[in-house]
């Protein structure tokens, strides 16, 4: 039987933190240009102010380093926990490059992206004790060995490729063979073609959305200074149907000695679309949730590469449970805080 990568999974609770979306926008306003360098072309002035042209527009041969931070902290009180407050924290640090393998003549970037090393901390603790458990990529010891952590092992030092839009988006993932080899030869070369393909089917679109937080999807039209677009995403805050929305607004273009930053401050508001979920004869019903997410970027326009990514979200909801006469109430709360940046 395979086991899920649940580690992987849980990083994709991340994504709707780290603003990427791809549906309605809009924008307008007004700023002052204080550089020129390369890509200057796509910042302009007419009578309204300042506007840009959010594109990535990479040198082929260009390299960059990045490392990627989750720091995650979740609370729960319920039935299953015995009405005991459980919290849990994850620190996820994972370094990596991401090296201009070719752009071509409608703006389209092949990268060559190659993990590093991965580090995760996790820790769960109830009112009467505390359990922890370390991995690290570069430590070959029992926690490297768990089924978990196959695709993460198989991730370090092996090159594939992503092909990028202009407007930031991946919209491939190329030459992954490596990986799948190392993930089919830690379960003994014994899995049947069905299962090989299962796991490709489950780890390719994780993949894609975990480096998609490695760039920032623009809008197509162009943004002037000051002003903002929006983002509306569908979502799913567990099993209740929800709606994201997400307004980016433009705060700054700066000459620095590594090119020019435009400087875009995020937004993430939220709405349930239905508050009831039923399932084998048991009522799921969301009483409360509040939560909020925001987020500042600096984008390289020069280099057509994300600087900086620093966000945050908080989450807290309260659910009802129920079936015939009997129900349990429960609580989280969980606060998740994203960091990328070059080094």
């Amino acid at each position: 039987m395979v086991k899920k990568y649940s580690y992987l999974v849980l990083l994709l609770f991340v994504l709707a933190i780290v603003f990427q979306s791809c549906d309605k926008k809009t924008g307008e306003g007004t700023g002052d240009n204080k550089g020129d360098t390369r890509n200057s072309d796509l910042i302009k002035k007419d009578e309204k102010g300042e506007k840009v042209s959010l594109k990535m527009k990479p040198k082929q041969g260009e390299k960059f380093n990045y490392k990627f931070k989750l720091d995650q902290q979740s609370s729960e009180k319920s039935a299953l926990t015995k009405d005991e407050k459980i919290t849990s924290n994850q620190v996820m640090e994972m370094y990596y490059s991401q090296e201009v393998a070719e752009v071509n003549e409608s703006g389209v970037a092949v990268y060559k992206i190659k993990y590093d090393s991965i580090k995760i901390n996790y820790s769960i603790s109830k009112p009467d004790s505390t359990i922890s458990m370390n991995y690290n990529s570069n430590i070959k010891d029992s926690v490297y060995k768990m089924p978990d952590f196959i695709t993460y092992n198989a991730l370090i030092g092996k090159d594939f490729k992503v092909r990028v839009s202009p407007n930031g988006e991946v919209t491939h993932i190329l030459d992954l063979e490596k990986v799948f080899d190392f993930i089919f030869k830690e379960y003994g070369d014994t899995l049947k073609p069905q299962y090989k393909s299962m796991i490709k089917e489950e780890v390719e679109p994780q993949l894609k959305e975990i480096l998609q937080s490695a760039f920032q999807m623009f809008p197509e039209n162009e943004i002037y200074k000051d002003s903002s677009w929006t983002y509306t995403q569908k979502a799913q805050m567990g099993a209740f149907p929800s709606e994201n929305a997400l307004k980016y607004t433009i705060t700054k273009i700066d000459n620095q000695p590594d090119g020019i930053i435009i400087g875009i401050n995020a937004r993430l508001d939220f709405k349930i679309l239905e508050n009831t979920y039923k399932e084998k004869g048991v009522t799921f019903k969301l009483d409360d949730a509040t939560g909020e997410g925001s987020g500042n970027i600096e984008f390289n326009i020069s280099k057509g590469c994300i600087k900086k990514k620093d966000t945050t979200k908080s989450l807290k909801t309260k659910i009802k449970i129920s079936q015939g006469s009997q129900s349990a109430a429960s609580e989280k709360e969980d606060i998740v805080k994203v960091l990328l940046e070059m080094y």
